[in-house]
C-alpha cells in the first residue's frame, strides 16, 4: 500500500553545548515583538519554573559541555527567584540574558555587575530592539519601548557590560546594523560588529512547508537545534521558537530528552531557509 505519509528530515544533536531557560510559562501569539508574552509573577502562581526546579534540572547537564546557559522570556529579570537562579548558572557557564530592558536601570546595572565580580563566568545581555529610528521601532512593537531599551543599553555600557542589540530584521530594512551604530554613536556606546544579533523577522513567522527526509544539505548548517535545548515548566523543547509547541517537544526533563530533532514545522523550514544559527552565541 503507497504510503502519502512524508517523513520530516531528522538532525541530532551530539552535546548539549547551549541551554536555553524559559523564566516565563506563555508564549506569545505576537513573535514580531518578543518571544514570550509577560505573565504576572507572585508566590502563588506556579506555572513558571521554580529555582529548585532549575537547580534539579542542572543536575542532568554535563558541566563540561555546557558553553552558555540563557534566560528568555519577555523579560526574566522580573521572575520571582531571578537573582537565584543568576548566581546558580553562573556556576555552570556564562549566562545571556535576552530582555527588553524594562527592568534595567542604573541600580540593577551596577547589582549585577557585582554579581558578575563574585565569579568567574561573564553576564552578556541582549537587548530586543526593532528599529533605530524611535518612532518606526514604536510602531512595531509598543510606546516607549525605545527608549526603555537605549536606557537599558546606557546603564549597562555605564558600569562596564558590553550588550548586544537583538534587532527583528524585516526585509524592508536596509543595512540596520550602520543604524545603529550612528545611534550608538550618539549615546557613547561604542559599537563593533559582535554587538549585534540580527533576528531575520522571516523566521519567527510560520511558513507553509517542513523539511522531507532525504532532503540534503542541512548536514553543514548550523542550526540551534543541533546544539541547544530548552528546558521550560512543560518540559524540553528542541529551540525556543517551539517552546511549549507539541511539535518541538523532546522529553519531559533534562534527564530524558531526545539528541534528535524532526524538521517538521514550518518554523523549521524558514531556520534551514537561513542557514545559520538565530539564537545562540555565534563568535566562536
Amino acid at each position: 500500500m503507497y504510503n502519502s505519509i512524508i517523513q520530516a528530515q531528522c538532525v541530532s544533536m551530539e552535546k548539549l553545548e547551549h541551554l536555553f531557560i524559559d523564566l516565563e510559562y506563555t508564549k506569545s501569539t505576537n513573535k514580531s515583538t518578543t518571544l514570550y508574552r509577560s505573565r504576572s509573577f507572585n508566590q502563588k502562581n506556579k506555572k513558571y519554573l521554580q529555582f529548585d526546579e532549575v537547580k534539579e534540572a542542572l543536575r542532568e547537564v554535563n558541566k563540561n559541555d555546557l558553553k552558555y546557559i540563557y534566560f528568555v522570556g519577555k523579560d526574566p529579570l522580573s521572575h520571582t527567584d531571578f537573582n537565584q537562579i543568576l548566581r546558580l548558572c553562573l556556576n555552570y557557564a556564562p549566562v545571556t540574558i535576552y530582555t527588553d530592558g524594562n527592568c534595567i536601570n542604573d541600580k540593577k546595572a551596577r547589582f549585577l555587575k557585582r554579581v558578575e565580580d563574585e565569579g568567574t563566568n561573564e553576564i552578556i545581555f541582549k537587548i530586543y530592539i526593532n528599529h533605530f529610528d524611535e518612532k518606526t521601532n514604536d510602531e512595531r512593537t509598543s510606546r516607549g519601548s525605545f527608549r526603555k531599551a537605549m536606557h537599558a543599553i546606557s546603564s549597562l555600557n555605564k558600569y562596564g557590560f558590553n550588550p548586544i542589540l537583538a534587532i527583528l530584521k524585516r526585509e524592508s530594512d536596509e543595512n540596520p546594523i550602520q543604524g545603529f551604530k550612528e545611534l550608538g554613536a550618539k549615546f557613547g556606546f561604542e559599537t563593533e560588529d559582535i554587538n549585534f544579533c540580527i533576528i531575520p523577522e522571516s523566521i519567527t513567522e510560520e511558513g507553509s512547508e517542513c523539511i522531507p527526509a532525504g532532503n540534503s544539505g542541512t548536514e553543514s548548517l548550523n542550526l540551534d537545534c543541533k546544539c541547544s535545548r530548552m528546558l521550560t515548566k512543560n518540559g524540553v523543547y528542541n529551540c525556543p521558537l517551539l517552546a511549549n509547541d507539541y511539535r518541538g517537544r523532546c522529553g519531559g526533563s533534562l534527564k530524558d530528552f531526545s539528541n534528535r530533532a524532526y524538521l517538521e514545522t514550518p518554523y523549521c523550514a524558514k531556520c534551514v531557509e537561513n542557514g545559520h544559527n538565530i539564537y545562540v552565541n555565534q563568535w566562536e
